[in-house]
């Protein structure tokens, strides 16, 4: 018999152009049997890794868009929100979450503010303290990347690209496994940190409870733009059914590694992000286990 499909609600911004936020969360999460439900805090022309862009600054309209939903009495499975400009903005997703969480509602918060070693421009470490005060006390799933865990927790970027050049994985994963405790200590069962790169390899963390986990994946390419967005989709929406967050990892590593290899043989322009229109077949399927 067919079933309903589970609601997750998306909070991010909209670029026409670039293949990134939700441009390619949306039919990633439909393509995985989700309904995607779009809040979005601006549309852009295009993301802002092009020389310009036009940008209409959705906060003002963010709070009636959601009070809506509320007159509705609408419901939703999941929740999961990904990069913001604003402590107006996270204000607003907080309240959100607080409004719509249910028992057994999956919030997933991907801390989007920094990557590389640094803050993204305009963003602050008493920003980086608001998104861990706000929003992820109250997620289910967190999914920063290396630089963001960094921040979060207050571990020099340094310290821990010392570890990666060392010979052995010891030092690292033992550093790795105590910010994880850190970041699980401000109220999320679950972590995945990603994109820790080493040796041709990508590593991520994953923390399910009191179980760590390591998952290695081959680099396919250059980063680029937009990954960090459909990594959280499919992630999301494979937990959302039923999938446990190691396969889901799983599953998200490959079909990025798999996006990237396709877009470096098409000789797709780094700023334009990832082909995943001709793979999202890929994606789909039936039988998840918890």
């Amino acid at each position: 018999m067919m079933t309903k499909p589970k609601k997750l609600a998306v909070i991010n911004d909209l670029s026409g152009y670039g293949r990134c936020a939700l441009s390619v969360s949306l039919p990633v999460i439909s393509a995985l049997g989700v309904q995607a439900c779009p809040i979005p805090t601006a549309i852009l022309s295009n993301h802002t890794g092009f020389p310009g862009e036009y940008k209409y600054d959705f906060t003002d309209h963010m709070k009636p868009y959601i009070e809506a939903w509320e007159q509705l009495k609408l419901n939703f499975d999941g929740i999961m929100t990904g990069y913001m400009n604003y402590d107006e903005q996270v204000k607003t997703a907080a309240h959100f979450i607080e409004k719509f969480k249910k028992s057994g509602t999956l919030v997933f918060v991907d801390p989007a503010m920094a990557d590389h070693g640094r803050l993204y421009r305009g963003f602050t470490l008493e920003y980086a303290g608001y998104i861990k005060e706000r929003l992820i006390s109250q997620a289910t799933i967190i999914k920063p990347n290396l630089t963001e865990a960094c921040i979060l927790t207050g571990v020099e970027y340094e310290t821990i690209t010392d570890l990666m050049r060392e010979h052995t994985m010891r030092r690292l994963k033992a550093k790795l496994i105590d910010m994880v405790n850190i970041l699980k200590s401000y109220g999320p069962k679950k972590v995945v940190i990603t994109g820790i790169e080493r040796n041709g390899r990508i590593i991520n963390v994953i923390a399910d409870g009191d179980n760590i986990s390591f998952l290695n994946t081959k680099k396919a390419g250059e980063n680029r733009p937009g990954t960090g967005d459909i990594f959280s989709a499919v992630l999301a929406s494979s937990v959302l059914q039923g999938m446990s967050l190691e396969r889901s990892v799983k599953k998200a590593s490959e079909f990025i590694s798999s996006c990237i290899a396709i877009s470096e043989e098409a000789k797709v322009p780094v700023n334009e992000g990832v082909i995943f229109e001709k793979i999202l077949d890929k994606l789909a399927c039936t039988s998840y286990s918890k």
